[in-house]
């Protein structure tokens, strides 16, 4: 064997390895302040609008942007008609309980599936506390557990409950950003308008069938109306038409 050919194979080998892998942490690196600059700029402007139409925006803006999926659910004949479940004993509280405080309350409700269900404070009251089903510590918009709540006592809970079959054939997609959202939302609104909250989860639309699909949404809660839904794949914007122009 001709060892100073190899050896100067083995040479050339590594120098070119080195190269490409530099190259490649170097592009890892570009691309990470490309996309800080983006997101950057996309704050700035997204600001800019909210200012130029006296948008206040009175919630921490979440900055996730995870990789999600589709869920096909099944929804039993009980959660398409949920009935009022009163509870023989009622259950004293003294204002919206933290996570324990919640835990303990189902668990002494006999609540089913009750350790899947988490508060949502944006959408409760002081007489209904909302929760909702979670999926990998995503909440389910349309999956509710409303605790009726009169006098300081829990009085008796609504529930919907939804099984989870599978996350579809779909490839997870990465979804857009919160601002992105309400960007979008921010030039449809009214001048003026207040968002209280946004939150992603899983909506779908409503049908009269046992099997449902459920897709990525941002959920933006305005100062009035009923619950805005922006697609989270791409921007599609779902509500009442007397919200948005």
């Amino acid at each position: 064997m001709d060892w100073s050919r190899a050896k100067t194979i083995l040479i050339v080998s590594f120098f070119f390895l080195n190269v490409l892998l530099g190259y490649q942490l170097w592009a890892v690196r570009f691309d990470q302040s490309t996309s800080a600059a983006d997101k950057k700029s996309l704050i700035e402007e997204t600001n800019k609008l909210l200012e130029s139409k006296s948008i206040r925006v009175l919630t921490k803006v979440p900055e996730e942007t995870p990789l999600m999926k589709q869920l096909t659910v099944k929804v039993d004949e009980k959660s398409r008609n949920p009935a009022v479940v009163a509870l023989t004993t009622p259950l004293r509280v003294s204002g919206m309980p933290g996570k324990s405080g919640f835990r303990d309350l189902l668990a002494k409700a006999k609540v089913p599936h009750a350790a899947l269900y988490s508060a949502d404070p944006a959408i409760s009251t002081e007489i209904v506390y909302v929760l909702h089903q979670n999926e990998q510590n995503v909440p389910l918009f349309d999956a509710t557990l409303q605790l009726f709540v009169s006098g300081g006592e829990i009085s008796g809970y609504k529930q919907t409950y939804v099984e989870v079959q599978s996350g579809g054939e779909q490839k997870e997609q990465k979804v857009i950003s919160a601002y992105t959202a309400i960007r979008a939302l921010a030039e449809k609104i009214p001048d003026g308008s207040i968002i209280t909250d946004i939150k992603l989860g899983y909506h779908g639309q409503q049908y009269d069938s046992e099997t449902q699909v459920l897709l990525p949404y941002w959920r933006v809660l305005l100062a009035e109306g009923n619950p805005i839904y922006i697609k989270a794949y791409n921007g599609e914007i779902e509500g009442l038409q007397s919200q948005v122009k």
